[in-house]
């Protein structure tokens, strides 16, 4: 069964367990003074999920300290400081998922397949970089009111025999006639973000028809006070949890290991045991993020945005976006 369809085992099964909590950087963004900040994930044992970074970030216009900050920014050319984004960039060899989160502004995207969307609070995009993409992304700002967003942007390794596949976007959820999964398992309240189902029903965007790739689901999950959420992910699937918003309670090596928010656990493989667990302890509700894939197994080269398995293919993409070769497919 799919980490999407397979139900939670019985309270008394047994379930997979993690050896340590990781704890991440939080780095300050704009508006730091008022919490603005990114939290950089490189994810141990996570095959094939290679990054995730949790992005929450507000700009207002009657900030006055925007102004001579992105002055300063650009004065000393430090990136992504005079701008509200990232400018025009390439990629390589993988899979993004960017994900916002309900109740936010938009995201704004350009593209070297000639897309250009706006895509807000309770949608995603999926961008598989195959062969080669460049884009722009840059948050919504606007003069009349204040902008708020919260985003995580995934990147998920392609096989070596997928990473000269077409580029292709596709948009998630209802504003793009692919609303999202959800369920209720037990009293935990789940999202499906990603899954291959959710890929097929996805018709908005650019590129060719993305073929299949292995196994890489993510789940948003709400745990009300007091409950227990155990899903099937696969005994020998790479398991890992991040904690977005309160804490959780996951199986250790000896008793049980607190997860607290802006940090994540991978679980251990299952020897047989196919299900991974977490409770809410608290007094309030907790908010997780789980991402389940089959390992690929390959070795891994990254480059910045290129990631291919040898340096010497890192090496023949930065000459080819010298030569102005890179992009191989407008899908």
């Amino acid at each position: 069964a799919t980490l999407s369809s397979a139900p939670s085992p019985a309270a008394a099964a047994p379930t997979r367990r993690t050896a340590e909590v990781q704890q991440w950087p939080r780095i300050p963004v704009w508006p730091s003074w008022a919490g603005g900040r990114v939290i950089p994930m490189g994810l141990p044992d996570a095959d094939p999920f290679l990054l995730v970074a949790h992005h929450k970030h507000w700009f207002d216009p009657r900030d006055p300290l925007r102004k001579p900050f992105k002055a300063f920014g650009k004065a000393l050319s430090l990136p992504y400081v005079d701008v509200e984004g990232f400018p025009m960039h390439p990629h390589r060899g993988f899979d993004i998922l960017t994900y916002v989160l309900d109740g936010s502004d938009g995201f704004r995207h350009r593209d070297s397949l000639g897309g250009s969307q706006t895509y807000a609070g309770g949608s995603a995009q999926w961008m598989r970089t195959g062969a080669g993409a460049m884009h722009e992304e840059f948050w919504e700002t606007r003069d009349d009111r204040r902008t708020s967003i919260e985003l995580f942007q995934i990147w998920i390794n392609l096989p070596a025999a997928q990473k000269f596949d077409p580029p292709s976007i596709r948009y998630l959820g209802a504003d793009f006639a692919a609303p999202w999964k959800e369920r209720m398992d037990g009293e935990t309240r789940v999202r499906v973000v990603l899954d291959e189902a959710v890929l097929e029903t996805a018709t908005a965007g650019e590129g060719a028809a993305p073929r299949a790739r292995p196994k890489a689901e993510v789940l948003h999950a709400t745990l009300p006070a007091g409950a227990r959420w155990a899903p099937r992910v696969g005994a020998d699937a790479s398991c890992t949890l991040y904690c977005r918003e309160g804490r959780v309670e996951v199986p250790g090596p000896a008793g049980s290991l607190t997860l607290k928010a802006g940090e994540s656990c991978s679980f251990a493989p299952g020897r047989g045991v196919d299900a991974v667990a977490c409770s809410n302890p608290a007094g309030r509700e907790a908010d997780v993020l789980l991402l389940a894939g089959e390992r690929l197994r390959e070795p891994v080269a990254m480059g910045g945005p290129i990631v291919m398995n040898y340096d010497s293919e890192i090496q023949d993409a930065y000459r080819e976006l010298r030569d102005g070769t890179f992009l191989k497919s407008r899908g």
